[in-house]
């Protein structure tokens, strides 16, 4: 179920100016955001652009 989450005005830019690039939602850039920080903490051996293909594989509607 959505829930409201307060965030900082330059965060929600940040999000609607690269989800626009991304064909992502502000929304959905932020939850792309999330979990590539989630990979990063429970894989800190693995590279940024690992962990970015990782993501992409496990999150193709997205």
């Amino acid at each position: 179920m959505p829930k409201v989450i307060r965030l900082s005005q330059n965060l929600s830019i940040q999000a609607r100016e690269v989800g626009k690039v991304t064909e992502r939602s502000p929304s959905q850039q932020i939850e792309h955001w999330v979990c590539l920080g989630k990979f990063a903490e429970n894989n800190s051996e693995l590279t940024g652009k690992r962990l970015l293909d990782i993501l992409n594989a496990q999150s193709p509607g997205l």
